[in-house]
């Protein structure tokens, strides 16, 4: 597969999803098999990925997180 952005070479990896909830936080899905352009860093999420993660999003009221991390917040205007 050629990445759809610059044409490089797209390899399957290790990684992460983040979304935002509709209250505006912050929520991340980890361990998740992606498809990443080694070129520009572009990743694609498949399918089957896409739709469970599509799935919970749906229910974000009763996602319980296994691990809850600190991210710091810069505004700049």
């Amino acid at each position: 597969m050629r990445c759809f952005e610059c044409g490089g070479e797209v390899i399957q990896t290790l990684g992460s999803v983040r979304m935002t909830k509709k209250d505006g936080s912050l929520i991340i899905f980890k361990g998740i098999t992606l498809s990443q352009c080694r070129q520009c860093g572009e990743q694609y999420i498949p399918g089957k990925w896409a739709e469970k993660i599509g799935e919970l999003m749906r229910k974000e009221d009763t996602l319980v997180p296994q691990e809850i991390i600190s991210v710091p917040v810069i505004a700049l205007g």
